[in-house]
């Protein structure tokens, strides 16, 4: 089997890979800094809503009448 005639290889196949490789690389890169930036984006969502509880109705700034004491 490994006897018989092999087929031709193209000249470029190298460059072509390295090419790929590239590519690939950098797809990979850049979702990890977007992953990255979107993990971020989260934890300061969640950090600005523990410190500013916005579901807590606003504080009151006049205190009620005290009649009938």
């Amino acid at each position: 089997m490994l006897a018989g005639p092999h087929p031709p290889v193209p000249p470029d196949l190298a460059a072509r890979a390295l090419a790929r490789g590239r590519r690939l690389l950098a797809h990979r890169r850049l979702l990890r800094r977007i992953g990255c930036l979107l993990a971020v984006l989260a934890l300061a969502a969640l950090a600005w809503l523990a410190v500013s509880r916005p579901w807590l109705p606003p504080p009151a700034h006049t205190t009620p009448p005290s009649e009938g004491w």
